[in-house]
């Protein structure tokens, strides 16, 4: 259980980086749109699933929860990198303490081993 309390902390300080980082945004300019709109909409698959995580005793539903923030962060950043690499917005204040414990257990959970340069669950693991 205290495990449990530690991802909920974790996942309450991702919401509130979420809520600090829209608090910052003053203005837009052109060429950023696109990029900020592709941030927004990640944030939103990213979090979506963390408020009732937090509310509920389902230790599944906020394992689920979290290792699926935890990835999305993680590919966030890489795309962000990759494909707008001009525009500064700083992710590092986002979380990602807990991440070796939700793989574990997705591996465990499922069967499949988390590739850690990617994310992926492709191989098998036996």
């Amino acid at each position: 259980m205290e495990q449990s309390n530690l991802i909920k902390k974790e996942l309450a300080q991702a919401l509130h980086a979420h809520i600090i980082l829209l608090k910052d945004i003053d203005t837009i300019d052109h060429d950023s749109e696109e990029a900020l709109r592709f941030i927004f909409r990640s944030l939103g698959f990213m979090l979506e699933r963390i408020p009732e995580a937090l509310v509920s005793d389902n230790e599944e539903d906020l394992y689920f929860a979290a290792f699926q923030y935890y990835n999305l962060l993680v590919e966030l950043k890489s795309n962000l990198a990759l494909s707008y690499p001009h525009l500064s917005i700083d992710l590092h204040n986002f979380p990602d303490s807990h991440v070796a414990i939700l793989n574990d257990w997705w591996e465990k959970k499922t069967g499949l081993k988390v590739d850690e340069p990617t994310k992926q669950t492709m191989s098998i693991h036996s």
